[in-house]
């Protein structure tokens, strides 16, 4: 009899025990989302300050161009650091994810009652589902990010040897197109952001 008992606490400690590494490893991820979410929003401030500077130049309104110009290759080094931390942020929640989900499909296949079964993949399908609207939004603000960081870059190198008004004004088109593109980014990221912010605060209701 006492041998059942001890066997029974044993598995009941494993069973609690599992139950609150599940419950650490679903707040580390929820931290990792955060974390991902803010290198997003981050990434983007420092876009719009390096854009502020290059429309500055462009329009022929910086006091000292070739100062102006420096601060603006500055200005992209420091929006190129901001990306790269997108994706490293989200390779942090990508891992995170993974040991959860591991985990928690593990759990489930533990669970004898049908009932009980059903209702705990329903949930981890739920939170894979909000993991999914995270991680996306990290991936396709990398995307949109890089991609007009190129743009950009492309017309600072061929301002690179001919800072004159008239090259300065040659260049306004072209500039009137960036920052096109720039709103149509800013409104998208804003949108998967803001579902990303959705998606954690759901995970920690789940």
């Amino acid at each position: 009899m006492k041998r059942i008992f001890a066997i029974s606490t044993m598995l009941l400690a494993g069973s609690l025990a599992g139950a609150q590494e599940g419950v650490n490893q679903t707040e580390d991820l929820i931290k990792k989302g955060e974390q991902t979410v803010k290198a997003v929003a981050e990434a983007k401030q420092q876009l719009e300050k390096t854009l502020a500077t290059y429309n500055t130049l462009v329009e022929g309104q910086a006091a000292d161009p070739k100062a102006s110009y420096k601060d603006l290759g500055k200005a992209v080094k420091d929006s190129e650091d901001r990306v790269a931390d997108v994706t490293r942020r989200k390779e942090e929640m990508d891992v995170e994810g993974q040991k959860l989900f591991a985990s928690w499909k593990t759990n489930v296949e533990t669970i004898s009652s049908p009932e009980l079964k059903q209702k705990s993949q329903a949930r981890l399908e739920a939170t894979e589902a909000r993991y999914g609207k995270i991680a996306t939004a990290g991936k396709d603000a990398r995307g949109e990010y890089d991609a007009f960081l190129g743009g950009l870059k492309e017309q600072i190198t061929f301002l690179g040897n001919d800072l004159n008004p008239a090259a300065l004004a040659s260049l306004k088109p072209d500039a009137a197109k960036l920052n096109a593109r720039a709103k149509e980014m800013f409104v998208k990221i804003d949108a998967a952001s803001a579902a990303a912010t959705t998606s954690i605060d759901g995970m920690r209701q789940k």
